[in-house]
């Protein structure tokens, strides 16, 4: 089974299709020499076409195609892993952007595990070949000595069957089946949902006291206090004491709770001061931002 699913990742990666074309459109009609339309393929979307571009591109063109489709590959790959939110979008995409640039990108995947070191150290030789295009006025070639100990010194591609016998061999190669990785990961990430998990949380202090009465009995004083509070002020000063009352709730929630009294004794408490936001925060009066949220925070007790 290994064997033939990389029979395909090679053929895919050298511009050769296995799946069928699939049915033809009315009006479509063969190039002559060339070959047919490839299907759209969510994983491999593009290597096909960049696979035959390249073997008509000049090293320049070589060089450039393959930095342009390995920075939106990352792109790609980031998006994938990252928590999906416009924080992704502005990390990415526009003018600017602090995740914009092949060189960012290259960083950003390999300190996130979405590369590996191999392909970390190929990306990095890559950018900066094309670089020396990119910057150069005057010709530039792979078998310039310092383009071409970059060259040399990419790993050979994992799924190469033909020993490269030149530097533009080395580059075309290696790169062609690092980015057949890049999108076999990207997705994979998709596919098992293995997309970064928030890990941020916010802090909640205990009760002082010994014991779940001493304890208990300080958070009844405590909604004591900002119910009182609370109906005397108005404005931010009122939304302060929701809020103290929303944290006294986490709170309670997580007080010592041994025998089946104290959990009823919990239980009622809780209530009372769902019963005390509601009074002071009626659903009504409440603008949509600042609507209780609170179940879909982390919270960690601090004892």
């Amino acid at each position: 089974m290994a064997e033939d699913k990389t029979s395909k990742l090679s053929a895919l990666a050298e511009g050769r299709a296995t799946e069928s074309p699939g049915p033809r459109l009315p009006g479509d009609a063969d190039v002559e020499g060339q070959p047919p339309p490839l299907p759209h393929d969510e994983t491999f979307g593009g290597i096909n076409e960049l696979a035959r571009l390249l073997r008509d591109l000049d090293e320049r063109g070589l060089v450039l195609a393959l930095s342009a489709f390995a920075e939106d590959a990352l792109g790609d790959l980031l998006r994938a892993f990252l928590i999906p939110s416009e924080a992704v979008a502005l990390l990415l995409d526009g003018f600017n952007a602090p995740l914009g640039t092949f060189s960012s990108r290259i960083k950003a995947a390999y300190a996130m595990g979405l590369l590996t070191e191999a392909q970390y150290k190929d990306l990095e030789r890559l950018r900066k070949i094309r670089n020396e295009f990119a910057h150069a006025w005057r010709p530039v070639s792979l078998s310039q000595q310092k383009l071409d100990a970059l060259a040399r010194g990419m790993r050979f591609g994992s799924m190469t069957s033909e020993y490269p016998e030149t530097a533009r061999d080395k580059v075309r190669s290696s790169i062609r089946d690092l980015l057949v990785e890049l999108r076999v990961t990207t997705s994979e990430l998709a596919k098992n949902r293995q997309n970064a998990r928030l890990v941020g949380s916010h802090l909640m202090v205990g009760f002082s006291g010994r014991g779940f009465e001493e304890q208990a009995q300080q958070a009844r004083l405590q909604l004591s206090e900002c119910l009182t509070n609370g109906r005397e002020a108005e404005g931010d000063r009122r939304a302060f004491h929701v809020h103290r009352l929303r944290q006294l709730l986490n709170r309670v929630a997580v007080l010592p709770q041994i025998n089946p009294e104290e959990v009823q004794q919990c239980a009622v408490l809780a209530q009372e001061i769902r019963a005390a936001i509601a009074e002071l925060d009626p659903p009504e009066r409440r603008p949509a931002r600042l609507r209780d949220s609170q179940s879909a925070q982390r919270t960690r007790a601090v004892r």
